[in-house]
């Protein structure tokens, strides 16, 4: 019988940032997709068991395993600081040392160029620069170049990502993939109408469930629902995330102050922090999920909305016209009277969604993660 693959993934859970959190999580629970002989051995390498257990919990994966202290050559933390954390908690001896064929998604082993797979999510820095301070832009340019400079492989979640590392880096010679993420099997939601009611919503709503962060672009939301009411015509929004961005600590409280200065608190509703099962039911029943980000490496909830067949009103850029293909309506991101349109022409028009067939995207996922570990580890 061949030898199994065997794949590492450095992972600490982020507080900060959900959406990486969970596309490790999706990552892993696709690989249930492929048949049974050729699923890999996944070794999670993490300083606590809590992180390893919120991959086992969500992604259901049965090979998988838990490093808590490892050596494969030197530890390296490189300039990515949640490696960078890793290594320093890690012990610098271990009884046993563990073979592998791929590192993925960030370098722990200078001495395995070729083995390692380096992620960068997308280039956001470089689109909004005034969103991060001069320490930021300084680190960010710094770890690609340390990628670009000491790996053989860098991937990335869209084409619109690869080509932007084209751009910013033409001379750069490594080797370039692109894997698009989809999401987990996502359960049907169940007792629907306890829902909407206790989060006092109606039968009619769109829903926004980003992340309170500056770049999601809440405020043309506001707007939009703003020029809808002066036309008559009544449309309620509910937002739900964390209410926090650690770059903007008055972000939240000023939507929140625009909202009730135009008089919209019976039509934008601010859910906080919901449960995934509420998230669920708010996809299925709302009338589309509503995306309004102005930068994204690829974006979870819209692949949320597709593995529901749910209609998307998103934002026009170009990552999410290649998320997009079908059950969708692109908007200006700049221009709040262009979502009122699309908003206005959804509420005319909601027709029948093309109902998708879901598995075939967390299939293409999984093959084409394996696909690349199979390039990168010569066809192991």
């Amino acid at each position: 019988m061949a030898k199994r693959t065997r794949i590492i993934i450095p992972f600490n859970y982020d507080e900060g940032w959900t959406g990486g959190n969970y596309y490790i999580s999706n990552l892993v629970s696709a690989l249930n997709s492929i048949p049974a002989i050729r699923q890999p051995e996944v070794y999670i390498l993490s300083h606590n068991r809590a992180s390893f257990d919120f991959i086992a919990q969500t992604s259901v994966y049965p090979r998988l395993r838990w490093i808590s202290s490892l050596m494969i050559g030197d530890i390296d933390g490189g300039l990515f600081k949640r490696l960078r954390i890793l290594s320093k908690l890690l012990p610098r001896f271990v009884k046993k040392k563990i073979s592998y064929d791929a590192i993925f998604p960030f370098p722990i082993d200078t001495k395995e160029r070729h083995k390692t797979i380096c992620w960068i999510p997308d280039f956001q820095e470089r689109a909004l620069p005034h969103l991060f301070s001069k320490e930021e832009l300084t680190y960010r340019t710094e770890q690609h170049l340390y990628y670009i400079n000491n790996f053989d492989n860098i991937l990335f979640s869209s084409y619109a990502a690869k080509a932007d590392f084209e751009r910013y880096y033409p001379d750069a010679k490594n080797t370039k993939h692109v894997m698009q993420f989809a999401v987990a099997n996502v359960p049907d939601a169940h007792d629907h109408i306890s829902v909407l009611r206790r989060l006092q919503l109606p039968g009619v709503f769109f829903y926004c469930p980003n992340q309170f962060w500056v770049h999601k672009n809440h405020e043309v939301v506001i707007e939009a629902v703003h020029l809808l009411a002066q036309e008559g015509i009544e449309a309620t929004v509910a937002f739900s995330g964390k209410e926090l961005d650690r770059r903007d600590p008055m972000h939240v409280a000023n939507l929140k102050s625009r909202v009730a200065e135009l008089g919209l608190a019976e039509r934008i509703k601010f859910l906080g922090f919901i449960s995934k099962e509420e998230q669920y039911v708010l996809i299925e029943r709302s009338n589309a999920l509503l995306q309004p980000s102005l930068f994204e490496g690829w974006s979870t909830v819209v692949e949320e909305a597709k593995s529901k067949s749910q209609f998307v009103i998103a934002s026009d850029i170009a990552v999410h016209r290649e998320q997009l293909t079908e059950n969708a309506l692109f908007f200006n991101p700049h221009d709040p009277s262009d979502l009122a349109r699309t908003i206005k022409q959804r509420l005319s028009n909601p027709s029948d969604n093309t109902l998708i067939d879901y598995a075939v995207h967390r299939r293409r996922f999984a093959e084409s993660f394996m696909s690349i570990v199979t390039n990168v580890s010569g066809g192991v």
